[in-house]
């Protein structure tokens, strides 16, 4: 597929990225996810939104501040909202298998339903009431990115400062190609794959 424009000056994204995106506010979230969903409805892609209660609230009240219609989106199956508990945990255990599972069969359904290709946004703040071991989570976030790689996906893990650890947010710098800071998207100089070595962590952050 052609890349796509995400939206902030020149970078593009293609399908297959695994992209990180840090917040230090709301307001600054809701305006960089609702534009990469809204973007991908308007494109007749599968759009999933992964988080708590509260983030889905906010989710919703969002889109439809943009005029959309929520009820046709959601029963057309092109708009889907997953609980992040439901996406995440087993048993109230993390299972990373059981999640990536997951996250083909929604890709699966999308594309028996007419939607080639899928956006999926998840809200990690979760992670602040487990205590996850980071070495587990930049683990998972590390496969994540491989599988992805292959698929007509584009993700963007949500990560706000506030709600998880500098540690956490350490493993997620250097598991992700592309990160978005401050409402900017950049190749990420952290990500360990990266060709030109990883910065200093304090040059990013």
């Amino acid at each position: 597929m052609d890349p796509t424009h995400f939206g902030y000056g020149d970078l593009r994204f293609s399908w297959g990225d695994h992209i990180c995106a840090i917040f230090d506010d709301p307001s600054q979230q809701a305006e960089v996810m609702g534009g990469f969903i809204a973007q991908g409805l308007r494109a007749t892609q599968r759009c999933v939104w992964v988080g708590p209660a509260s983030s889905a609230g906010s989710f919703r009240e969002m889109l439809a501040g943009m005029g959309g219609d929520l009820p046709t989106l959601e029963g057309s199956g092109q708009l889907v909202i997953v609980s992040d508990v439901d996406f995440y945990l087993r048993d109230d255990l993390f299972d990373p298998d059981r999640t990536l599972d997951l996250l083909r069969v929604l890709l699966k359904e999308g594309q028996r339903q007419g939607y080639r290709a899928m956006r999926i946004a998840t809200d990690v703040s979760w992670l602040r009431g487990h205590r996850m071991d980071p070495s587990t989570w930049e683990s998972f976030e590390g496969r994540l990115t491989q599988e992805v790689s292959v698929l007509p996906v584009v993700l963007v893990c949500q990560y706000d400062r506030r709600q998880v650890s500098r540690a956490i947010i350490e493993a997620a710098f250097r598991t992700h190609p592309i990160v978005i800071l401050g409402g900017t998207i950049h190749q990420n100089p952290l990500y360990v794959g990266a060709v030109t070595g990883p910065a200093s962590a304090q040059e990013v952050m």
